[in-house]
Protein backbone atom coordinates (compact mmCIF):
# COMPACT_ATOMS: atom_id res chain seq x y z
CA UNK A 1 0.00 0.00 0.00
CA UNK A 2 2.91 2.23 0.55
CA UNK A 3 4.34 1.92 -2.52
CA UNK A 4 0.99 2.92 -4.38
CA UNK A 5 0.65 5.59 -2.38
CA UNK A 6 4.16 7.23 -3.08
CA UNK A 7 3.33 6.70 -6.78
CA UNK A 8 -0.02 8.44 -6.52
CA UNK A 9 2.04 11.08 -4.60
CA UNK A 10 4.85 11.07 -7.49
CA UNK A 11 2.46 11.58 -10.19
CA UNK A 12 0.61 14.45 -8.59
CA UNK A 13 3.47 16.12 -7.58
CA UNK A 14 4.63 16.01 -11.63
CA UNK A 15 1.39 17.12 -12.97
CA UNK A 16 1.50 19.90 -10.66
CA UNK A 17 5.17 20.92 -12.07
CA UNK A 18 4.34 20.55 -15.24
CA UNK A 19 1.07 22.73 -14.95
CA UNK A 20 3.84 25.24 -13.19
CA UNK A 21 6.06 25.52 -15.99
CA UNK A 22 3.09 25.77 -18.19
CA UNK A 23 1.28 28.87 -16.62
CA UNK A 24 5.09 30.50 -16.08
CA UNK A 25 5.72 30.25 -19.79
CA UNK A 26 2.13 31.36 -20.96
CA UNK A 27 2.17 34.28 -18.18
CA UNK A 28 5.81 35.20 -19.48
CA UNK A 29 4.81 35.47 -23.21
CA UNK A 30 1.28 37.17 -22.35
CA UNK A 31 3.47 39.79 -20.83
CA UNK A 32 6.11 40.27 -23.63
CA UNK A 33 3.33 40.95 -26.09
CA UNK A 34 1.24 43.24 -23.58
CA UNK A 35 4.74 44.59 -23.16
CA UNK A 36 4.98 45.16 -27.58
CA UNK A 37 1.69 46.63 -27.69
CA UNK A 38 2.22 48.96 -25.33
CA UNK A 39 5.58 49.89 -26.61
CA UNK A 40 4.10 50.19 -30.34
CA UNK A 41 0.81 52.31 -28.74
CA UNK A 42 3.44 54.41 -27.02
CA UNK A 43 5.17 55.14 -30.58
CA UNK A 44 2.07 55.87 -32.37
CA UNK A 45 1.35 58.69 -29.51
CA UNK A 46 5.40 60.11 -29.36
CA UNK A 47 4.18 64.09 -29.95
CA UNK A 48 0.93 63.65 -28.89
CA UNK A 49 -0.84 65.21 -25.71
CA UNK A 50 -2.20 62.65 -22.96
CA UNK A 51 -6.06 62.58 -22.61
CA UNK A 52 -5.91 63.63 -19.17
CA UNK A 53 -4.66 67.04 -18.12
CA UNK A 54 -2.43 67.18 -14.82
CA UNK A 55 -1.62 70.68 -13.60
CA UNK A 56 -4.42 72.88 -15.32
CA UNK A 57 -3.31 76.48 -16.41
CA UNK A 58 -5.99 78.47 -18.23
CA UNK A 59 -2.97 78.87 -20.74
CA UNK A 60 -3.53 75.51 -21.96
CA UNK A 61 -6.80 76.90 -23.65
CA UNK A 62 -5.85 80.00 -24.80
CA UNK A 63 -2.70 79.02 -26.67
CA UNK A 64 -3.99 75.85 -28.39
CA UNK A 65 -3.55 76.26 -32.37
CA UNK A 66 -6.38 73.69 -33.07
CA UNK A 67 -10.22 73.69 -31.57
CA UNK A 68 -10.48 71.54 -28.22
CA UNK A 69 -12.94 69.63 -26.11
CA UNK A 70 -12.46 69.60 -22.37
CA UNK A 71 -14.32 66.69 -20.32
CA UNK A 72 -14.32 67.63 -16.72
CA UNK A 73 -15.61 65.17 -14.43
CA UNK A 74 -14.76 62.86 -11.67
CA UNK A 75 -13.45 59.38 -10.85
CA UNK A 76 -16.66 58.32 -9.47
CA UNK A 77 -19.35 59.97 -11.71
CA UNK A 78 -20.29 57.42 -13.99
CA UNK A 79 -21.33 58.93 -17.06
CA UNK A 80 -17.85 60.57 -17.25
CA UNK A 81 -16.63 57.00 -16.97
CA UNK A 82 -18.95 55.74 -19.80
CA UNK A 83 -17.80 58.24 -22.06
CA UNK A 84 -13.63 57.51 -21.52
CA UNK A 85 -13.22 54.75 -23.91
CA UNK A 86 -15.07 56.76 -26.59
CA UNK A 87 -12.74 60.20 -25.45
CA UNK A 88 -9.44 57.91 -25.30
CA UNK A 89 -10.48 56.48 -28.95
CA UNK A 90 -11.27 59.60 -30.32
CA UNK A 91 -8.40 61.37 -28.88
CA UNK A 92 -6.04 59.00 -30.64
CA UNK A 93 -7.79 59.05 -34.30
CA UNK A 94 -8.28 62.91 -34.70
CA UNK A 95 -5.26 65.27 -35.40
CA UNK A 96 -7.40 68.42 -36.25
CA UNK A 97 -8.71 68.66 -32.62
CA UNK A 98 -7.38 68.53 -29.05
CA UNK A 99 -9.88 66.48 -26.69
CA UNK A 100 -8.75 66.29 -22.83
CA UNK A 101 -10.02 65.09 -19.49
CA UNK A 102 -9.82 66.91 -16.30
CA UNK A 103 -10.53 64.92 -13.01
CA UNK A 104 -11.72 67.98 -10.88
CA UNK A 105 -10.12 65.40 -7.81
CA UNK A 106 -6.77 66.29 -9.32
CA UNK A 107 -6.95 69.66 -10.80
CA UNK A 108 -8.62 71.76 -8.11
CA UNK A 109 -7.96 74.76 -10.36
CA UNK A 110 -10.35 74.36 -13.04
CA UNK A 111 -13.12 73.71 -10.59
CA UNK A 112 -12.41 77.65 -10.18
CA UNK A 113 -12.23 78.04 -13.99
CA UNK A 114 -14.86 76.65 -15.54
CA UNK A 115 -18.74 76.55 -14.13
CA UNK A 116 -19.40 73.16 -13.27
CA UNK A 117 -23.17 72.81 -12.01
CA UNK A 118 -22.66 69.06 -12.78
CA UNK A 119 -19.91 66.41 -14.23
CA UNK A 120 -19.12 65.72 -17.05
CA UNK A 121 -19.16 69.19 -17.99
CA UNK A 122 -18.16 69.94 -21.29
CA UNK A 123 -15.84 72.88 -22.43
CA UNK A 124 -15.46 73.76 -26.28
CA UNK A 125 -13.09 76.12 -27.93
CA UNK A 126 -12.00 77.01 -31.28
CA UNK A 127 -8.71 77.61 -31.98
CA UNK A 128 -6.34 80.25 -29.64
CA UNK A 129 -9.10 79.57 -27.42
CA UNK A 130 -11.80 81.56 -28.57
CA UNK A 131 -15.32 80.45 -26.97
CA UNK A 132 -16.86 77.92 -29.93
CA UNK A 133 -20.04 79.42 -31.40
CA UNK A 134 -22.58 76.78 -32.02
CA UNK A 135 -24.88 76.85 -35.46
CA UNK A 136 -28.64 77.53 -34.34
CA UNK A 137 -29.20 73.26 -36.25
CA UNK A 138 -27.72 71.77 -33.14
CA UNK A 139 -28.67 68.88 -32.00
CA UNK A 140 -26.56 69.42 -28.73
CA UNK A 141 -27.99 71.43 -25.83
CA UNK A 142 -24.72 74.39 -25.09
CA UNK A 143 -24.64 76.82 -22.32
CA UNK A 144 -23.00 79.66 -23.87
CA UNK A 145 -21.36 82.30 -20.73
CA UNK A 146 -21.14 86.12 -20.72
CA UNK A 147 -18.22 88.16 -18.91
CA UNK A 148 -20.59 90.39 -16.66
CA UNK A 149 -18.91 93.48 -17.28
CA UNK A 150 -18.12 93.60 -21.23
CA UNK A 151 -21.06 90.76 -22.46
CA UNK A 152 -18.43 89.38 -24.31
CA UNK A 153 -19.03 85.41 -25.05
CA UNK A 154 -16.24 83.47 -22.91
CA UNK A 155 -17.05 80.25 -23.08
CA UNK A 156 -19.48 77.57 -23.95
CA UNK A 157 -19.82 74.50 -22.43
CA UNK A 158 -22.32 71.13 -22.53
CA UNK A 159 -23.58 69.74 -19.22
CA UNK A 160 -23.94 66.44 -18.83
CA UNK A 161 -22.79 62.97 -20.72
CA UNK A 162 -22.85 62.86 -24.59
CA UNK A 163 -22.85 59.24 -26.70
CA UNK A 164 -19.99 58.37 -29.03
CA UNK A 165 -22.29 59.55 -32.23
CA UNK A 166 -22.77 62.53 -30.15
CA UNK A 167 -19.20 63.33 -29.52
CA UNK A 168 -18.88 62.96 -33.04
CA UNK A 169 -21.20 65.47 -34.05
CA UNK A 170 -19.87 67.94 -31.67
CA UNK A 171 -16.62 67.31 -32.98
CA UNK A 172 -17.29 67.59 -36.77
CA UNK A 173 -19.13 70.87 -35.76
CA UNK A 174 -16.23 72.33 -33.97
CA UNK A 175 -13.95 71.71 -36.61
CA UNK A 176 -16.19 72.72 -39.55
CA UNK A 177 -15.93 76.11 -38.31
Amino acid sequence: MDKRLIKAATVIIIVILIAAVYFIKNEGSISLIQGTIDENAGMLQSGRESLEIHGFSPEMVTSSEIPMIIVIGEDYCQPCLRMMPDLEELHRTHDDISIRYIDLGENEDAAAFFPIRVTPTIAIYEKNGMPFEPGEDSGISYLLYSDRNTGEHVMTVHEGYLTRSELESLIEEVISD
